[in-house]
């Protein structure tokens, strides 16, 4: 997903909100106040050698308000014909003009897109995410607690940017690394959403060079995520990598990108359409497809970009 070209959002129904990745210098966000504390970002590299303990700004970034429970009213419910269980609208957000410099609990500059749509999403993807700044973005605590406190379940986000952005391969490679059977990344993408208190991961891959086994790393990668999740802790995947690693945008849910979503057991809990889709046939074939996979099609996205460049 990236600024300059459309694509991205939900099955049916779905609103995308925003997107963007290489944004404004980080310090125009704070005005470079000493003692702020800042939202978390990494590289790959770097998240396996976060912990709690060493981030002096993590207990500012920790959500304090549990996901609550949503509730249909037929007295106030606009559209008679969305049912519970079927198409859900999700929103991916920038919240701030950068990955870096994003205040944990606000600051004396006000710089942030204050979302006020929540009646309306049933998720949330807080966006970011750049080649000069970090990869891996976790949502700030006030994002988390307007989320929860309207009962929207709010996701991180990992983004690998097109080689035209920055993007490199051995970013990609870093992230999949194994030790003996486990992921450590994986491992420290759950302890994050555990410890701050949301709800999962974006995961947008649009590095190219990648090869087959690649792929399958990347598989086994959100394999073992879901086998290792905490409850309530969720993967949504975007429609970029295929089955031989190279990055070709599908716009339907196929073949070539099925086995990012399921394949004899579920891989990711949903998937995000590139943009590029027509409902004359994309949609459709979505919809076969993900019967034959034994899923449910709303959990395939489809979506519009209403943003594209700005904040």
């Amino acid at each position: 997903m990236i600024p300059v070209r459309p694509r991205r959002l939900g099955l049916v129904a779905a609103l995308l909100l925003a997107l963007a990745g290489r944004i404004a210098p980080a310090a125009a966000a704070t005005g470079g106040t000493a003692g702020q504390p800042y939202a978390s970002y990494w590289f790959p590299h770097e998240l396996l050698n976060w912990t709690p303990a060493s981030d002096p700004d993590a207990p500012y970034n920790r959500g304090s308000v549990p996901l609550a429970d949503r509730f249909t009213d037929p007295a106030t419910q606009v559209n008679p014909h969305a049912r519970e269980g079927e198409a859900g609208v999700t929103a991916i957000s920038i919240m701030y003009p950068s990955t870096s410099g994003n205040p944990s609990l606000g600051a004396p500059v006000f710089d942030t897109y204050a979302f006020g749509y929540w009646p309306y999403v049933d998720l949330l993807v807080f966006w970011g995410g750049s080649a000069g700044e970090g990869l891996i973005l976790a949502p700030t605590a006030d994002v988390i607690d307007s989320a929860h406190k309207n009962g929207v379940p709010v996701l991180g986000t990992v983004f690998f940017p097109p080689n035209v952005f920055g993007g490199q391969i051995g970013w990609v490679q870093d992230f999949v690394q194994q030790n003996g059977a486990t992921f450590p990344v994986a491992d420290k993408l759950i302890e994050v959403a555990d410890h701050y208190g949301f709800d999962g991961w974006f995961i947008n891959q649009e590095t190219a060079g990648g090869d087959s086994t690649l792929a399958l790393q990347m598989q086994g990668f959100l394999q073992y995520f879901q086998a290792n999740k905490l409850p309530g802790q969720q993967i949504q995947w975007y429609d970029a990598m295929i089955d031989n690693g190279a990055i070709a945008w599908q716009n339907e849910l196929n073949d070539r990108n099925a086995m990012f979503l399921e394949d004899g057991g579920r891989v990711s809990d949903s998937m995000f359409l590139n943009f590029g889709w027509s409902a004359g046939t994309n949609l459709a074939d979505s919809r076969a497809k993900a019967i034959a996979l034994g899923r449910n099609p709303y959990d395939v996205y489809a979506g519009v970009d209403v943003q594209g460049l700005g904040y």
